[in-house]
C-alpha cells in the first residue's frame, strides 16, 4: 500500500505538470502563430509594389493590423536591405534606427528562409525590455535579398503567463529558447535569463523527443530532477518543469510514517489469516480443478466417439451447423465426405464383430491420416457410417482428400471375401457449397448421401460428387 501510495504521488505530480507544460505550450504556440500571421501580412504586402509606393498613413494601415498592438507584444518593424527602418506598426512615422547587426537580419541576409526565424533572447532597442525577436524575410522578385519583417514578443509576457497558470506551484518552470538559452524561468530570477544550458546533459535529453518525462542533473543548480517537456509547435522553443525527487515525496513520507507501524500491524495479522485460510484454499482449488479436469473429460467424452476415438455424431451436427452458417455468411467453400464402409454387414458375418470394430479402426486411421485435425473435422455419424467437414475446401481440393481416404483403406489389404473387390473398402459421397443447392445443413448432408449410394450403385470403392443443383451425379474417381 506505500509504495501504491509513492507510485501515486509521482504519477500526480507528473500528470499535473504535463498538463501545465501543454497548457503553457499550446498557448505560446497559438499566440506565436497568431503574430506571425500579422508578419506574413505585411511580407505579402511589401511584396506588391502598389503597397510599398502607397502613402505612409494607407500603407500602415494595410500592413498592420490589430494583432501587432496585442499585449505582450511589441511593434512589428519593416527593414530594408540595408537594415535600416521602412514602417512601424507603432506609427507612421517610423522611428530612425538601423538594425542591420541584430542575429534575425544577419540570418536572412545570409540565408534564402520564407519560414518564421525565432531569435534568441535579446534587449529591444524600441522598448529596452528584453524580447524573443520572430521575424521573416522579405524577397524581391528575383528572389534576392530584400529587408525583414520583424516582431518582438516581450518576456514578461511569458512570465505572466507562467503566473496565471500557477506555475509556482509546480517546482521549477523554464522557456528555451533557440541554442538552449533561457527566455523565461519560474521562480523569476533576472540573472538567468539569456544563460544557455545547451551543453547540459538534460537539455540533450529534451531535444530528443517531441515531448516526454525523465530524471536528470539540473540545468541549473545541483541535484537531480524530474522533467516534464514539450516542444512548442514547430518552432525552436521548448518549454519544461523540474521538480526536486523530495518535494515530490514528501508528503508520501509524512503519510508514510504514520501508517508504517499499522501497516505492520495489519501485516502480522493478514499472515495469521492467511495461514489459517490457507488449508481451505488449497483444499478448494484442488476440488476445483478436479471438477475442471471431471468436467473437460465430460465433455471430451460427450462428442467422442469411444470406439475410433474421432468425433461422434453430436458433434457431427453442431460442427456442420456452424460451418453452414459461416460459409453462407462468408461465401466461403465448405465441402461434406461422407463414408461408408463396402458391404459390412457380410464383413461383420463371415469375420465376426471384434473384427469389424478392427476394421472401424482401420478407416479411422486413414481418415485421420489424410486430413489435417486443426482443420478437418472427422466424425463417426453412424454404425459404419463416418463423415469429414472440410471448411474453407472447395470441390477439387474436397476430391483429393476423398482420395485418398478411399485409397489407405484400400491399400490396408484387409480380406473381405464379401466385398467384390476382395479386400476392405469404402465408398464416398461428397456435397459442396456452393455447387450445391444446399437451403440447410440437412440438405447439404442429403446431396453427399445421394452421391454415396451412386458410388455402391456403380460398384463401390468410388466416390461420387454431386454437380451444380444437387441433381446431377458424377464420379469422382474409379478404381484402377
Amino acid at each position: 500500500m506505500l509504495w501504491q501510495m509513492r507510485l501515486d504521488a509521482a504519477r500526480r505530480a507528473e500528470i499535473a505538470a504535463r498538463i501545465l507544460v501543454q497548457v503553457l505550450g499550446r498557448d505560446i504556440a497559438r499566440n506565436i502563430e497568431l503574430y506571425d500571421l500579422s508578419l506574413r501580412a505585411v511580407v505579402d504586402g511589401m511584396k506588391r509594389s502598389e503597397v510599398a509606393k502607397a502613402d505612409p498613413e494607407l500603407r500602415h494601415m494595410i500592413l498592420f493590423d490589430r494583432a501587432a498592438t496585442a499585449l505582450g507584444f511589441g511593434n512589428i518593424i519593416v527593414l530594408d536591405a540595408t537594415g535600416n527602418v521602412i514602417t512601424s506598426s507603432q506609427s507612421v512615422t517610423p522611428p530612425t534606427f538601423n538594425s542591420a547587426d541584430r542575429e534575425y537580419f544577419r540570418y536572412f541576409a545570409a540565408h534564402a528562409d520564407d519560414e518564421l526565424h525565432v531569435s534568441p533572447p535579446s534587449i529591444s532597442r524600441l522598448s529596452g525590455q528584453p524580447v524573443i525577436m520572430l521575424s521573416r524575410r522579405i524577397s524581391n522578385p528575383d528572389g534576392s535579398f530584400a529587408g525583414v519583417a520583424a516582431g518582438a514578443i516581450f518576456l514578461d509576457y511569458f512570465r505572466g503567463l507562467f503566473t496565471a497558470a500557477g506555475a509556482e506551484h509546480a517546482g521549477t518552470v523554464t522557456l528555451y529558447g533557440p541554442g538552449g538559452s533561457i527566455a523565461m524561468r519560474e521562480p523569476f530570477d533576472p540573472r538567468q535569463i539569456g544563460i544557455s544550458v545547451a551543453d547540459t546533459a538534460s537539455y540533450r535529453e529534451i531535444l530528443k523527443t517531441k515531448s516526454g518525462s525523465f530524471l536528470g542533473p539540473a540545468m541549473v543548480g545541483q541535484g537531480d530532477r524530474q522533467f516534464v517537456f514539450m516542444h512548442i509547435g514547430d518552432y525552436p522553443l521548448q518549454l519544461s518543469t523540474a521538480v526536486p525527487p523530495a518535494e515530490i515525496y514528501a508528503d508520501w513520507q509524512r503519510k508514510a510514517l504514520g501508517l508504517g507501524s499499522v501497516v505492520l500491524c495489519l501485516c502480522a495479522v493478514t499472515m495469521l489469516l492467511t495461514w489459517l485460510f490457507g488449508r481451505e484454499l488449497t483444499q478448494r482449488r484442488r476440488a476445483e480443478e478436479a471438477t475442471a479436469a471431471l468436467n473437460l473429460e465430460l465433455k471430451r467424452l460427450a462428442t467422442t466417439d469411444a470406439l475410433t476415438g474421432l468425433f461422434n455424431r453430436r458433434r457431427f451436427d453442431e460442427a456442420l451447423a456452424r460451418e453452414w452458417r459461416r460459409s453462407v455468411r462468408t461465401r466461403q467453400p465448405l465441402s461434406l465426405l461422407i463414408l461408408d464402409a463396402d458391404c459390412f454387414k457380410g464383413f461383420n458375418d463371415r469375420y465376426g464383430h471384434q473384427r469389424g470394430d478392427e476394421a472401424l479402426k482401420l478407416i479411422a486411421r486413414s481418415i485421420e491420416a489424410a486430413t489435417d485435425p486443426s482443420h478437418d473435422i472427422a466424425c463417426r455419424i453412424g454404425g459404419e457410417e463416418f463423415a469429414v467437414i472440410l471448411p474453407d475446401t472447395d470441390a477439387t481440393a474436397a476430391e483429393i482428400v476423398a482420395n485418398r481416404i478411399r485409397e489407405a483403406v484400400s491399400g490396408w489389404k484387409e480380406p473381405h471375401a464379401a466385398n467384390p473387390h476382395g479386400v476392405l473398402t469404402v465408398s464416398g459421397g461428397l456435397a459442396q457449397i456452393p455447387l450445391t443447392a444446399a437451403a440447410d445443413p440437412h440438405a447439404l448432408v442429403a446431396a453427399a448421401d445421394k452421391a454415396l449410394y451412386e458410388a455402391k450403385r456403380l460398384g463401390r470403392n468410388r466416390v461420387g460428387v454431386t454437380s451444380r443443383g444437387a441433381s446431377h451425379l458424377r464420379l469422382a474417381s474409379a478404381p484402377q
